[in-house]
């Protein structure tokens, strides 16, 4: 399985957008042009402007964003300033359950210690891996963000909302 870099966008939309807004689909056909093959997008349950889109661009090229698309992309936000956010993945794979669940998570831990060692690696993997004590977690990834060494995103899937919340209590 290839290496991909999973570009997570977060947009504050304008209100009645919709997921087939004819922009936003214009969008996720420019990047099946770059050989973009899967790409997952919806909208966050608990603030309904805004919209997550995750783009899987494949390795080696990564990302194939031209100036126009970029200035597409910031159009669909309400600010002009989507937050975009690169997390590779060793295999395109990884986090696919996650992101074909019925519900998918998606959240982060930034470390403010940048003397962190090593160890906090073996911290993220077994906070991720005790996900699958839960009743309802269908799997996921975790991946630090390539601009961020202290940023570390996951992508958790989870079969209904209800297991994801009797899971973590809120």
């Amino acid at each position: 399985m290839p290496p991909i870099i999973s570009q997570l966008i977060k947009f504050t939309t304008h209100s009645g957008f919709t997921l087939a807004s004819g922009a936003f689909a214009d969008l996720r056909r420019a990047v099946t042009r770059h050989g973009v093959q899967e790409q997952y997008y919806g909208l966050c349950t608990d603030a309904p402007n805004t919209l997550l889109w995750v783009i899987q661009w494949p390795m080696p090229q990564g990302p194939q964003e031209s100036a126009s698309f970029k200035a597409f992309v910031n159009a669909l936000d309400v600010s002009g300033t989507p937050a975009i956010t690169y997390l590779p993945f060793a295999h395109e794979s990884l986090p696919r359950p996650a992101l074909m669940a019925p519900v998918c998570e998606i959240c982060f831990i930034h470390i403010n210690d940048k003397s962190v060692d090593e160890s906090l690696a073996h911290s993220l993997q077994k906070t991720f891996t005790d996900c699958y004590l839960a009743q309802g977690f269908v799997g996921g990834a975790w991946s630090t963000a390539r601009d961020d060494p202290l940023l570390n995103y996951y992508y958790l899937g989870w079969q209904t909302r209800k297991a994801r919340l009797s899971w973590t209590g809120n």
